[in-house]
């Protein structure tokens, strides 16, 4: 218990910063570019969307860490703005690196700035794989429910859309099926080009 307690705990110090700098970029992004206002500057790091699948990720000990924005809005143009921002994020997360490893210290482990920038790389890829599942608030679930299907399902999923991805994100579906196909491999070689 005290070793998965330590666990939890460090990573939940390593993924906090990045995810909300993260969920926050990708929030104001989404509501300039649909020139929409956000209701507060909290809006997109508030809810259980938000911290429920965060944390299942983490207590399960997942690979993939996801989580979902509190500013999500229907429709498969911002779902792409969202796919969109998280894939400049991971960009802006490999540079931080791609820095962090010019600047390590001689000795001992490396400075939290370097783990936060691969933490930023990391959760943003898993955020972007996010999006080619059929799930809503998803870019390839928004395209769905835009189907003569979806107008049957809408209601219910956007209602339990929060419980749906909580769920997922506690099981080890996304590290097997995204995980092993897309984040882990594309991980490994954009950590090793950063290397070399």
């Amino acid at each position: 218990m005290e070793a998965w307690l330590q666990i939890v705990i460090r990573q939940l110090i390593l993924y906090s910063l990045p995810v909300l700098i993260s969920l926050t970029c990708v929030a104001m992004i989404e509501a300039r570019l649909t020139g929409r206002a956000m209701a507060h500057p909290f809006a997109a790091i508030i809810g259980r969307a938000v911290w429920l699948p965060l944390l299942a990720s983490i207590a399960f000990h997942r690979g993939v860490i996801i989580t979902m924005s509190g500013n999500m809005t229907h429709g498969v143009k911002t779902a792409a703005i969202r796919m969109a921002a998280h894939l400049i994020l991971c960009a802006a997360g490999f540079l931080l690196y791609l820095w962090s490893l010019s600047h390590m210290a001689p000795v001992g482990l490396p400075p939290l700035h370097h783990w936060w920038a691969k933490v930023l790389m990391f959760f943003n890829l898993c955020m972007v794989c996010m999006h080619l599942l059929p799930l809503p608030g998803q870019l390839l679930g928004e395209w769905l429910l835009q189907s003569r299907y979806g107008t049957i399902v809408a209601p219910l999923c956007w209602r339990y859309a929060w419980f749906l991805i909580t769920v997922l994100a506690a099981s080890p579906l996304l590290d097997l099926l995204p995980g092993a196909a897309l984040v882990f491999p594309i991980y490994e070689l954009i950590s090793n080009t950063a290397m070399h």
